[in-house]
């Protein structure tokens, strides 16, 4: 073999290895990591009200992070806490009204008086006014409180034929695994979702895994070990809730299939 061909095998080879890894590279990069409003934008609007959603759709979220109760009506609305005392200008339970008294309440000057006469919404609304829009992930808040919720929630998903939706459209989660097991167990077209904010073990991750097809760490918790556990088990990881560039800095480095944020800008 002259030299003149070993040079040209030698070139030819080391083209290959370069492009191989090139490909490898880019496909590195190619991972889609959803985008998640938390409560649409809450770093930048008062949480769960339409302004915020709004303001998510509009700086490019791919989901919003929704939270829902019963008010004493037995309606589904769209509020975090199960007091009203800290997002609006009344005090008691979400329970303990009605959603008509609920609606009349201020959810927006707490935040900022920009924000005054938000209103809280009715789940039928959000689903209504954003489910063709963007992704939802919806969290059932302490739904012990709230029997029969997973039903309820199910039958309005089902109304607007939202469980036919591919790509995980619609995501279900909760800190309680009994209510998503239950909640599988009546709509299984819709992927659900379990929060934990500790670090799981194999066997708490195999476990959830025989009926949920998420398993959604705190960003405190995130860790290469966690999320190849979460992976290795096929359920897909979302991080919450970003509320600082660094928080965001740390999370960048894992495989995530999403990370909800109060700062979706924060999230590149």
């Amino acid at each position: 073999m002259t030299l003149k061909v070993i040079k040209n095998v030698f070139f030819t080879a080391l083209a290959t290895v370069i492009s191989f890894i090139g490909i490898k590279k880019m496909t590195s990069h190619t991972h889609k990591m959803k985008r998640i409003g938390h409560r649409g934008a809450a770093g930048y609007c008062p949480e769960n009200t339409f302004p915020s959603y709004e303001r998510a759709l509009e700086m490019g979220a791919d989901y919003l992070e929704i939270d829902v109760q019963l008010s004493k009506d037995g309606k589904i609305v769209v509020i975090h806490d199960s007091l009203v005392d800290r997002t609006t200008d009344h005090i008691g339970k979400v329970s303990d009204f009605t959603f008509d008294e609920l609606r009349k309440m201020d959810a927006g000057s707490w935040f900022s008086q920009e924000f005054r006469g938000a209103c809280i919404p009715s789940f039928e609304e959000v689903l209504d006014k954003y489910a063709d829009r963007v992704g939802l992930l919806i969290e059932l808040k302490k739904p012990a409180l709230y029997p029969g919720i997973e039903k309820m929630i199910a039958e309005e998903l089902k109304k607007r034929n939202l469980h036919n939706k591919r790509d995980d459209h619609i995501i279900v989660q909760s800190f309680e695994t009994e209510s998503m097991k239950r909640f599988h167990e009546l709509l299984p077209e819709i992927p659900v979702a379990i929060l934990i904010n500790y670090p799981p073990d194999k066997i708490e991750i195999k476990n959830i895994a025989e009926y949920a097809s998420y398993l959604n760490p705190k960003w405190t918790v995130v860790n290469k070990r966690v999320i190849d556990l979460i992976h290795s088990n096929g359920m897909k990881a979302i991080a919450w809730t970003v509320r600082s560039r660094k928080e965001a800095e740390k999370l960048k480095h894992y495989p995530l299939d999403g990370i909800v944020a109060d700062y979706l800008d924060f999230i590149k």
